[in-house]
C-alpha cells in the first residue's frame, strides 16, 4: 500500500473542505442511457452497491454491465476487517444474484487488485472498448479517483457517475460528502483519497491536467505543499 488508508489529516478551513469536497467526492449526474455500466466492486457496503445497480438496470440505463474486481489482498481485508477469501467480482455478482436479469449481459474481469487495473484489465474487453459513454459505480469518497482513472484511458467517450455512501465497521457514521469533515475517520480517509490523487497524477496513471490547479489550490489554502515522495 503506497498511501495508507487513514492518513493523519491537517486541520481545514472552510474553503479547504469544500475544494476537498469537490475534488474526492465529485458530483453524480442525472441518469442517462449509455453504453455501458462500469463497476468498481469492494465488500465495503456491498449491499448498497448491489442496491444502486439494481435501480439502475430497472430504469434499463444498460444493457451491458462490466464488474471489476480481483484478489482481495490480505492487507486490504485486514484494513477493512473482513473475512473473505476470493474474487470481489465474484462477491458481488452473488449478493446482486445475476440469474434474474435476464436481458442483461455481464461482463467480469477477475485479475485486477487496485483502481489502476480494474480499468485496464477490463480494457482487454472488446465489448468495453466499444462503449461510447458509461456510467461508473463506486463508492462516493473514492469518486473523483475512480473518474480520473477512466479519464486517462477514455479520454474521449462520456463518463458518467453514481456513487453509494459507505460505512467501515471502525467508522462511527457513513461517509458521505456533507459530514466526512466532522469526524476523524471520514476526515483522515478523505485526506488519503486526496493524497492518492495526487500521487498518481504526478506519476501518470489517472488524468491530472484538469484537477492539479484544484490540487494547487487546496495546498495554497492549507499551506502545505511536497506531501508526499513522488
Amino acid at each position: 500500500m503506497e498511501i495508507e488508508r487513514n492518513p493523519a489529516c491537517p486541520k481545514l478551513n472552510k474553503k479547504a473542505i469544500q475544494l476537498i469536497t469537490q475534488l474526492v467526492f465529485r458530483k453524480d449526474d442525472s441518469v442517462k442511457k449509455v453504453d455501458g455500466i462500469f463497476v468498481y466492486s469492494t465488500t465495503v457496503s456491498i449491499d448498497r452497491e448491489v442496491a444502486l445497480i439494481k435501480r439502475l438496470l430497472a430504469k434499463k440505463v444498460a444493457n451491458k454491465v462490466f464488474v471489476t474486481g480481483g484478489v482481495l489482498t490480505k492487507e486490504v481485508a485486514i484494513d477493512l476487517r473482513v473475512d473473505f477469501e476470493g474474487k470481489e467480482a465474484d462477491l458481488l455478482l452473488q449478493t446482486l444474484d445475476v440469474k434474474k436479469f435476464k436481458n442483461i449481459k455481464f461482463f467480469v474481469e477477475r485479475k485486477s487488485t487496485n483502481t489502476l487495473e480494474n480499468v485496464t484489465e477490463t480494457l482487454k474487453n472488446s465489448e468495453f472498448r466499444k462503449c461510447k459513454s458509461i456510467l461508473f459505480i463506486f463508492k462516493s469518497h473514492a469518486a473523483g479517483r475512480g473518474y480520473l482513472t477512466l479519464k486517462k484511458f477514455l479520454p474521449k467517450i462520456q463518463i458518467y457517475q453514481k456513487t453509494f455512501n459507505t460505512k467501515y465497521i471502525t467508522a462511527k457514521k457513513d461517509i458521505d460528502k456533507n459530514n466526512w469533515y466532522t469526524f476523524k475517520f471520514g476526515r483522515e480517509r478523505v485526506w488519503g483519497e486526496f493524497l492518492r490523487i495526487k500521487k498518481y497524477g504526478s506519476r501518470g496513471d489517472i488524468e491530472y491536467a484538469s484537477v492539479k490547479n484544484l490540487i494547487k489550490e487546496i495546498e495554497k489554502e492549507l499551506g502545505i505543499k511536497n506531501l508526499i515522495k513522488l
